[in-house]
């Protein structure tokens, strides 16, 4: 069972009710951002842009060990300095070091079960401590927790690398702007089927962080919290930051940072028989990553549209069977 919270409301159906009810309400809001012709054309576009698949190969396992014990966690990585689940929160991560190179790392896990979230998505907002940037409140303990935790293991000198999956990956970008308020090197942040931390008005005001996200095809958590959920004064919910969208096979979906944010509102196609949280699931990512190391093929958007209703079709002809 789940609990999730929508203004107030209470959800208390099976997984997969409750996230259709709440993708339901995502796809509502995205019929509210461009015209469907905008849209269209902005996602007939290819931007090439080079992804260096073997990278993400590596953090996305780096991501799948913080789902692991501590004592698992040293044995892979024997310069982990920091293994920690602080402030009563259930988000662990670690802390690999290389001080030869000068590199570290901060890994955060995602939910304990990722096949269920036990994160309850409200749409409360706080807003940070020195940008104002507005950042959901759930998320934003988890990160502060971590934090407070991780501070004394960090070097302020050393280049530093940001990876979580799911619940982790917003965590790992909200650190993200706090290290880099506090002088530290933030070279990049890789997250995998992160869900939106922000609103409209901290997408505007975030185009300093290095943010780099992935996504698997259909995976339903990126949509989350549902833009339909707005605040008055700090606006709806937003992803933002260049994303690769996998898709099966070689190919691959590359948007920047604007178009991003635009399809991201705007993906009022998605079908729910589609959209499942299968897709969600670490080892799908690097099953998919890994099928692009040996050479990816960029394409465009809606392509990604074509492949997804070339699926649905299948889906009804095995259904008649």
């Amino acid at each position: 069972m789940v609990s999730i919270t929508m203004g107030g409301a209470v959800l208390r159906p099976g997984m997969r009710q409750a996230m259709a009810a709440l993708v339901s309400i995502s796809l509502l809001a995205g019929c509210a951002s461009l015209p469907k012709g905008e849209l269209q054309t902005l996602g007939s576009e290819v931007v090439q842009e080079k992804i260096d698949f073997a990278t993400l190969d590596v953090n996305a396992k780096r991501a799948k060990a913080a789902y692991a014990s501590p004592a698992q966690i040293r044995s892979a990585y024997p310069k982990a300095t920091r293994v920690a689940t602080p402030g009563g929160r259930d988000v662990q991560y670690f802390i690999e070091t290389d001080d030869k190179a000068k590199v570290q790392y901060l890994v955060v896990r995602g939910t304990t079960d990722d096949t269920t979230l036990k994160e309850d998505f409200d749409a409360k907002l706080r807003v940070d401590r020195a940008t104002k940037i507005p950042i959901h409140t759930g998320f934003d303990q988890d990160a502060r927790a971590v934090w407070k935790d991780a501070q004394p293991y960090l070097k302020t000198g050393y280049k530093t690398y940001l990876v979580g999956h799911s619940l982790g990956g917003a965590v790992a970008a909200i650190l993200g702007i706090y290290m880099i308020e506090d002088g530290y090197k933030v070279d990049k942040i890789y997250t995998y089927g992160q869900p939106r931390f922000t609103t409209s008005e901290g997408v505007a005001q975030l185009g300093f962080l290095p943010l780099l996200r992935v996504v698997d095809e259909n995976d339903v958590v990126p949509l989350l919290p549902p833009g339909a959920m707005a605040n008055r004064k700090y606006g709806r919910y937003e992803q933002f930051g260049p994303e690769v969208i996998l898709l099966e096979g070689p190919d691959y979906v590359y948007l920047p940072s604007q178009a991003a944010t635009e399809l991201s509102l705007g993906e009022f196609w998605r079908d729910l028989n589609v959209a499942d949280l299968k897709d969600h699931k670490l080892n799908n990512y690097i099953r998919r990553i890994e099928d692009k190391m040996n050479g990816g093929r960029q394409v465009a958007y809606n392509a990604r549209e074509n492949y997804v209703a070339k699926q649905n079709t299948v889906a009804a002809l095995k259904s008649r069977q």
